[in-house]
């Protein structure tokens, strides 16, 4: 076994006491009322809700454990469901796209988690938002902050694949085609390191391309392969939004590993999730600047981790 697989062994073993950590703090913040909103009202905003939401069954799914089960099942309640999907419908630019892909995760892993169909109907109304949203027209990768597409557009992949809809793998797809010719002008590397974005641009750009196969993972590490290894974690965040830079870099260079980036990606993943696993008050610390989101991009980042296999 190779250095770089020992380490990710030892790393995936570590995994249930890390997301057992991290998600004792949207349990917490997911029952607060900070919003109006019938069942995503905790978390200071709809998003953070619905992701603190997804944390929770993500949590079972990683450690067996379901302490949360009746959180999850009080917020997810039929008439509350029906509440936010009539909310969205009737307001096509709420969440578009950034929380509108969280809810498709959120659906996603309530299926996979508990089995549960209950939210198969809105899920089935925001894809198809989102699908329009993307639809024969031409997307900026380099968007910023909750506009960036190539988020929206990996959720919408991942989505479409268990559901069986080739109809949006093909929106995904051509989505991401059409993006490729981006990659010659990619954002300044000193400028975009200055960004408060807490989304890896660049990096999830990269994943998109790859896990839709507009790119081979040998042309990606030709064009952008020195730039991802020059990658380091944040040690001093500028902005808020910078505390969680770490899993989402994270996450997203695990993709590329698994699609066969090679070891170095692997191991500079490991090492963007450590960073902020290691530094608890950045993701269980103040509530409004890190603690009401920052936890569900560790678990996020965690349980990829715990899924991806050791090539090398």
């Amino acid at each position: 076994m190779s250095g770089i697989a020992s380490r990710l062994q030892a790393f995936q073993a570590d995994v249930p006491h890390w997301v057992d950590l991290l998600a004792q703090v949207p349990a917490r913040n997911v029952l607060r009322h900070d919003t109006a909103h019938p069942a995503f009202h905790g978390c200071i905003d709809w998003h953070s809700a619905c992701h603190a939401t997804w944390a929770l069954l993500a949590h079972r799914a990683v450690t067996g454990d379901a302490r949360y089960e009746a959180i999850v099942d009080d917020i997810l309640m039929p008439a509350k469901i029906a509440q936010e999907g009539a909310d969205l419908a009737a307001r096509p630019q709420f969440e578009m796209p950034y929380g509108r892909a969280w809810f498709l995760r959120l659906a996603l892993e309530d299926r996979i988690v508990t089995g549960s169909t209950r939210l198969q109907f809105v899920a089935r109304d925001v894809a198809s938002s989102l699908a329009a949203q993307y639809r024969s027209r031409v997307s900026e990768p380099f968007a910023r902050e909750y506009a960036n597409p190539c988020w929206a557009l990996i959720n919408l992949l991942d989505y479409a694949t268990v559901e069986g809809r080739a109809d949006l793998l093909t929106i995904v797809h051509d989505a991401a085609s059409q993006m490729l010719p981006a990659f010659d002008r990619l954002p300044d590397e000193t400028e975009e390191e200055t960004w408060s974005d807490f989304m890896a641009v660049t990096p999830t750009f990269c994943e998109l391309s790859v896990r839709t196969g507009t790119i081979s993972v040998a042309a990606l590490r030709d064009k952008v392969g020195p730039r991802l290894r020059r990658l380091r974690p944040v040690t001093n965040p500028l902005k808020d939004h910078h505390y969680a830079l770490n899993f989402s870099r994270g996450w997203a260079l695990l993709a590329l590993a698994q699609a066969g980036g090679g070891d170095d990606l692997l191991a500079l993943a490991l090492d963007h999730i450590e960073a902020n696993l290691c530094r608890p008050s950045w993701w269980r610390g103040d509530y409004r600047s890190v603690g009401h989101w920052v936890p569900q991009f560790g678990i996020f980042a965690l349980q990829r981790a715990v899924k991806t296999i050791s090539n090398f």
